[in-house]
This record gives structure tokens, sequence and C-alpha cells, in this order.
């Protein structure tokens, strides 16, 4: 069953998740910046890497590593690399062919329905009414923001976009469920993804990794500090709250992305798109300030 909480924990785990997706939301950012400088799995694995050896190192430094229960957990740790290999290398792929716009759509519509689905099935989680308005102003929020970008794109490209957001929601509900500290569990969510993607970069024989003259070398180390912050966040955060209503929470990725892309890249977001920014927005502040209740700690 879901887990009650005291007063503050719901608050709190709904403001990590928002501070997520502030970090998520510049993923666009040093997607773009990258470029074609590392492969698909490549920069998936060199990434991985660098997170998984700063992450130990804080958490080692810290004392914050348990012995993990591998019979008991077996479940939730395989549900964690399973879905840590169809999260970054899918995406990323379908950003490079699909665009951004269908991208983003296709991703976390799936995201969103994916962390409802998980929720209940793992977690036993209720699916409100107020949860429903809030998931159909979300959707149509994405629909309005990214219609002027839509384009036909191939059935591969839709379906890496697809399985990513669909995969991002089953990590998430995982990592919920993993009875360790935020720290490691992050930690053990960046190592699967290290672990399945590492076979993966090399089955596919991409090209070797740029020189560390290379300037995409730069921008990779920025996106690894924005990934630590990100996944330990949203994981903290998502301990907090239901795994639907962090869903709804980090659509305001987009809303950020979209301010990201006018103070860093000058760009004019049109009117409809700042109607399904709004759209967002109002979809979030559902859970956030409206359906709180403070009797059981938790929001609804």
């Amino acid at each position: 069953m879901t887990r009650h909480h005291n007063r503050p924990s719901a608050p709190l785990g709904a403001s990590l998740v928002v501070l997520s997706s502030v970090f998520y939301g510049s993923y666009g950012v040093w997607s773009v910046l990258m470029g074609s400088g590392f492969g698909n799995f490549t920069q998936a694995v060199v990434r991985s890497g660098l997170v998984v050896l700063i992450l130990w190192a804080i958490a080692a430094n810290r004392g914050a590593l348990k012995p993990v229960q591998w019979r008991r957990d077996a479940k939730w740790l395989f549900y964690s690399a399973l879905s840590s290999l169809l999260i970054g290398a899918p995406f990323y792929y379908a950003f490079q062919h699909a665009g951004v716009g269908l991208t983003n759509v296709l991703n976390y519509a799936c995201l969103i329905l994916s962390m409802f689905v998980f929720g209940r099935l793992f977690n036993k989680e209720r699916f409100t009414g107020a949860k429903l308005v809030s998931c159909v102003l979300g959707l149509a929020g994405l629909y309005l923001v990214f219609t002027p970008n839509l384009h036909a794109a191939g059935l591969l490209a839709l379906g890496a976009a697809v399985v990513s957001g669909l995969a991002t929601g089953l990590n998430i509900t995982a990592s919920k469920n993993l009875p360790y500290g935020a720290l490691q569990t992050t930690l053990i969510a960046w190592t699967g993804g290290l672990v399945t993607n590492l076979p993966l970069m090399w089955l596919t024989h991409e090209a070797p990794v740029p020189p560390l003259s290379d300037k995409h070398w730069l921008y990779l180390f920025c996106f690894v500090a924005i990934s630590i912050a990100a996944s330990w966040s949203v994981i903290q955060g998502v301990k907090l709250v239901e795994a639907g209503v962090a869903g709804i929470l980090g659509l305001l990725e987009v809303v950020f992305g979209i301010g990201f892309g006018v103070v860093l890249f000058h760009e004019h977001p049109t009117a409809i798109t700042l109607v399904g920014a709004g759209f967002i927005l109002a979809a979030a502040a559902g859970p956030y300030l409206q359906h709180y209740n403070a009797a059981r700690g938790r929001l609804e």
C-alpha cells in the first residue's frame, strides 16, 4: 500500500521533484551543445561512468552505503537495470532523428501515463478526479507547446521516444521502492545504466570518444553535474510523494526548458506555445497547491 508520511514530507517531496525539473529542463541545452560529439551509447556510457564514480566517492565519504540485499530487492533491482538500459540511448536517438517536438510529446506523455500505471500496479496509488484533471491539462499543454515543431518521423525514432518515456516511469517507480537512501538509490540507478549500455556501445562499434582537448568534453562534464543533481532530487522527492503526482510535477521540465531556450538560445516561443506552458503550470499547480491533504501529509 502507499505509505503515509508526516505533514512536511509531501510538500518537501513535491518541491524536490519541481527542483529536479529545473535540472532536467536543461538536458536539451547540453544535448544541443554536445551535438554529434559522442555516439548514442558512448555518451550514455561515459556520462554514466563519471556519475557513478562521483556518487560512489560522495557516498563512501559520507558512510551512506548499506549492503545491498540482492535476494530481497531482486525485483526492483531488475526493473531499475532494465529501465536504465532503455532510457538514455533511445531518447538520444529519438532526439536526433525525430526532432525535439515530437520526441518530447511522446516521451513525456508516456512518462506520465506509465507513472500512473506503475504507481497503481506496484504501490496501489489511487487515480483520483483531481489527478485526472491535472493529467488532461498536462497532456494538452504538451501538445500545444510542441505543435509548431511536430513533423513526420520514422517508426524507429517514434518507438525510441515511446520506449524511453515508459522506461523512465518504470525507473522512477523502481527507485521509489528500493529501501535505501536517495544517494545510494541514485548510485544504483546510474550503475544499472552503465552496466547495460556498455556492451551495447561495444556491439554497435560506435566511434571512439573525442580527445580530451575537444570542447565537447566540457559540455559532457557539465551534463554530468546536472545529471547528478537531477537524479538525486527526483529520487529523493518520489520517495515522499506518489509516483503519479511526481509525473505531473515533472512536466514543469518542459516549462523550464522553454525558459532556457529563450535565455540561452534567444528562442521566441509562439503564443500557442506560451498557452501550452500555462496549461502545464496549471496541471502542476493542482497537485502541488490545491489537492494537498494536510491531515494525511501527502499529495492526493
